[in-house]
């Protein structure tokens, strides 16, 4: 036996070389370490090591796990890689049981420049991606998986050229640090290294006639690709920003409509 086969390795350095996904309700923590993705259960239990050498052995930079769905997204240099959990043989999942699952690549996007960080929508169906500019992806055939998955149903791998997309992407004045979407998905802030402003992004589709009351949106350009549109409002900090977390807010919390 060898020794990583023992010893999983300790995770890379940067904030976003770990993320803390779940399954069927039950959660499972993924971590970069050189260029293995790490997947433990709950009682951190290894489950699984997705090992580098598929991927031209380049050390992980960025790791991704969506709460949904048990998607996890990593980062290679600038290729993005996407593993979905597939239900092993004769197994059954239940929210107090362990994971008997593994993980397997069923898409890959390249973007512009190193990935600086990922973020997955709340329902697993989109990817926002931080490089030279901001990327949002969606994955073509997520809709009809997406009902799978609640169910668990293996799935087999596809042609990741024709899954993965672009729909929408904003150049940034300086390169994304942090990122993160709102509980509802509504929404999702971002800020730079050493930033004193945060930035909330809304669709102006469906925000932009509420947020106007309340604020005075900056001159920013809307970017626009395909049918979405996105501005931002700033929040200004008097200092550094070194991270931000959204509030969790109860589903029965009334909303406005305009």
């Amino acid at each position: 036996m060898n020794l990583h086969q023992v010893l999983t390795g300790a995770v890379n350095p940067g904030d976003n070389c770990f993320s803390v996904g779940s399954v069927s309700y039950v959660p499972f923590t993924a971590y970069a370490s050189g260029c293995d993705v790490v997947i433990l259960g709950s009682n951190f239990e290894r489950l699984q090591i997705i090992p580098g050498a598929k991927h031209g052995n380049i050390q992980v930079g960025c790791v991704s796990c969506s709460q949904r769905g048990g998607q996890i997204a990593a980062s290679y240099g600038s290729i993005v890689c996407v593993f979905e959990p597939v239900q092993l043989p004769d197994q059954k999942y239940t929210s107090s049981s362990k994971l008997s699952c593994q993980w397997q690549k069923t898409g890959q996007f390249v973007l512009e420049s190193m990935v600086r960080n990922l973020a997955w929508h709340p329902t697993g169906g989109t990817l926002l991606t931080s490089s030279s500019s901001l990327q949002l992806w969606s994955n073509a055939d997520g809709k009809d998986e997406s009902k799978d998955r609640g169910k668990q149903t293996k799935t087999t791998k596809r042609d990741s050229s024709s899954t993965w997309r672009c729909i929408w992407q904003s150049k940034t004045a300086s390169s994304v640090s942090f990122m993160k979407f709102s509980p509802d998905g509504q929404f999702f802030a971002t800020a730079g290294q050493d930033d004193c402003l945060v930035k909330v992004w809304y669709s102006t589709n469906k925000w932009k006639s509420c947020v106007a009351q309340l604020f005075t949106p900056p001159d920013a350009s809307v970017s626009v690709q395909g049918d979405l549109t996105f501005s931002f409002i700033y929040l200004a900090h008097p200092r550094s920003v070194t991270g931000f977390s959204w509030r969790k807010t109860s589903k029965y919390m009334p909303r406005y409509e305009y």
